[in-house]
């Protein structure tokens, strides 16, 4: 704009560097900082009429209840993408910058979302942050809560499949949370619950829970938080900075070869909340809202032509420079080298100054090395639903966990891990006993076989023996055969042997004169002797 205004001025195209040395003359009522866009409806809302109906609301009911500023109470809740880094100012190297070899952050890009529920007080206190998780189930993952030390993290946590608040986690949070922390103190006396108009904020049932216990809530008027809520004004950038910068820590460290998961959140989250969530930041975020004390001038000053300018001097903290080893290392070449002008010197400073910092830095890669080797562990394992047993019963659908109930969630997980080692080990040792049971019976069935095959190998053997014989018998048969010639029953009879007949004696009755001769006798092939029978002699 101050270049167009100046162009058209000088009839002439105006530098930039030209507007930077203006800006600079002119410090005294000019300043360069960086800005935001504004909604339009905001920007119809930011309105003095609007303002001046609430603060005069807000004071009728503080002085009618009598509520001080220990029983004032602001909540809001804001989203976290477990990945993304927020908008931040950087020193570039020109030539790479020149080239565009680099002109970004690098970022892990997980669009994961976890919603913060968080209530400040106006005594500077804050009440534990409710982390809402994203889970289809509504379930609580042990990687998730694994970096929560009981007694020395004071958080809720609870889950939705939006990973944002609802009724019911609004209910749940107004009970668990806010009630169990603030009632004590309060005693008999009215709180202020000052939160805008979100859905999940102002329900029938929040409204009559808070009807029935001394809880007076205040909202908002619609799109106004930016101005009059102290959360947005004061305490959420500076959480979402903070959160940046550990982020960007963790993810320089790790050199980017990590994802970001649900269970390095916490960590990281819960070391912006200490950096941020302070007591003088708490109490200065009510009074620049004007909420307390109670002053709406602080507000509607700004709206009136006759305020007067203020300009706050903010003193810039140097904080010097600590003497390194290579500054060390320079003053000794200084007393050990007389001249100190000579190329060989120079060159030997210049040396021991680069390898000083190379050395330094390879210390600071390894370091984030290892931090990144252990991050790595824990992504390796597996996260298992949490046995989180509610002993009250609430009137939320919702529950907001405490520390110590994940705490002893975890002493459950861990009984039921050691019993289910425990059965796995009975299982595995009754698996050893079937198993070694089962070598005697396996052993004799080897022996069986064995047996077995030296049975049927002596049935071969002998089979073979057999056979043999048989071939012997078979041959010795043929050799006989052509020794012997014809059997002798087909050989003609020689004639030297001639056949007696039988006399029959006579009628008369005498003696016989001769003998019957008997008949010859047949032989075989094998020469056995054959008996003819009676008829055939």
């Amino acid at each position: 704009m101050i270049r167009n205004f100046a162009s058209q001025v000088a009839k002439n195209s105006i530098s930039d560097s030209w507007v930077t040395r203006f800006i600079k003359r002119h410090s005294i009522h000019l300043i360069s900082q960086w800005t935001a866009g504004m909604d339009n409806n905001r920007h119809k809302a930011d309105s003095e009429t609007k303002y001046s109906l609430y603060f005069d609301l807000l004071r009728h009911k503080i002085t009618e209840y009598n509520i001080e500023a220990r029983h004032t109470y602001n909540m809001d809740e804001k989203g976290f993408l477990i990945g993304i880094i927020s908008r931040s100012k950087r020193v570039f190297s020109r030539r790479m910058w020149e080239e565009k070899e680099v002109r970004a952050a690098i970022q892990d890009g997980s669009c994961e979302w976890i919603t913060l529920l968080a209530c400040v007080c106006a005594d500077g206190s804050a009440l534990p942050p409710g982390l809402i998780y994203q889970a289809a189930d509504n379930a609580v993952q042990s990687r998730w809560v694994e970096a929560i030390k009981p007694g020395e993290h004071s958080v809720h946590v609870t889950s939705s499949p939006s990973g944002w608040t609802n009724h019911d986690i609004g209910l749940a949070w107004l009970e668990q949370v806010f009630d169990r922390y603030t009632k004590e103190k309060a005693r008999r006396s009215y709180r202020l619950l000052i939160l805008d108009g979100h859905g999940s904020h102002v329900s029938m049932d929040f409204i009559e829970y808070c009807d029935q216990n001394k809880i007076l809530l205040a909202v908002f008027p619609p799109h106004s938080t930016h101005t009059l809520q102290p959360l947005d004004v004061l305490l959420f950038k500076p959480l979402s900075t903070a959160y940046s910068t550990e982020l960007s820590n963790f993810l320089h460290k790790s050199q980017g070869l990590l994802p970001i998961k649900k269970g390095d959140f916490f960590p990281l989250f819960w070391k912006a909340w200490v950096d941020s969530f302070k007591n003088t930041t708490i109490l200065k975020s009510f009074e620049a809202t004007g909420i307390a004390p109670i002053d709406p001038d602080i507000l509607l000053k700004r709206f009136t032509n006759t305020a007067l300018d203020e300009q706050e001097s903010r003193e810039s903290s140097t904080s010097a420079l600590s003497p390194s080893d290579w500054r060390k290392m320079e003053r000794l070449v200084r007393v050990a080298v007389k001249d100190r002008d000579t190329e060989e010197a120079k060159r030997l400073s210049r040396s021991l100054h680069s390898l000083q910092v190379q050395n330094e830095l390879l210390h600071h890669e390894n370091d984030g090395l290892r931090e990144a080797l252990a991050v790595k562990k824990k992504h390796k394992k597996h996260g298992k639903r949490l046995d989180l047993q509610q002993r009250k019963e609430y009137h939320g659908g919702a529950v907001f966990w405490s520390p110590r109930k994940v705490r002893e969630a975890r002493a459950r997980q861990d009984v039921k891990e050691r019993e289910d080692k425990e059965i796995q080990l009975q299982k595995s040792k009754r698996a050893e006993e079937r198993r070694a049971a089962k070598i005697p019976k396996e052993k004799e069935r080897q022996e069986k076989q064995k047996a077995k095959v030296v049975m049927e190998k002596e049935k071969a053997e002998q089979a073979a023996e057999r056979a043999r014989q048989k071939e012997a018998q078979n041959a010795e048969k043929s050799l006989k055969l052509p020794q012997k010639g014809k059997r002798p029953t087909s050989k003609p009879p020689r004639g030297d042997i001639k056949q007696k007949k039988q006399v029959v004696e006579p009628a008369g009755g005498g003696e016989a004169s001769d003998v019957v001769l008997a008949a010859p006798s047949v032989t075989t092939r094998r020469g056995r002797n054959v008996t003819l029978p009676d008829r055939y002699k």
